[in-house]
């Protein structure tokens, strides 16, 4: 997919991916596209389009809340940061 990101980070994190791993710094960004914009997903890791008032898996399940109150923030045209 092809997307200007937007020019704040959504989110920074500091995470082992793996048990015994140094952490690393990691910067979210986020970007604002159409639904029917074609995806492309990577080799064993298929890209799809899901609904934030939806379950979904993932490695760290905390991240939903956190991609949930960036997603009402940009709703409502604030700024990127706590709400």
């Amino acid at each position: 997919m092809r997307a200007e990101l937007l020019p704040e980070p959504a989110a920074v994190a500091v995470r082992s991916y793996r048990s015994g791993w140094s952490p690393t710094l990691g910067l979210s960004y986020a970007a604002i596209v159409g639904r029917e914009v074609p995806l492309g997903g990577e080799l064993g890791q298929p890209a799809a389009w899901f609904r934030l008032d939806q379950e979904w898996e993932s490695v760290f399940p905390e991240d939903r809340d956190r991609i949930r109150a960036h997603a009402g923030r940009l709703a409502a045209g604030r700024a990127v940061g706590p709400g």
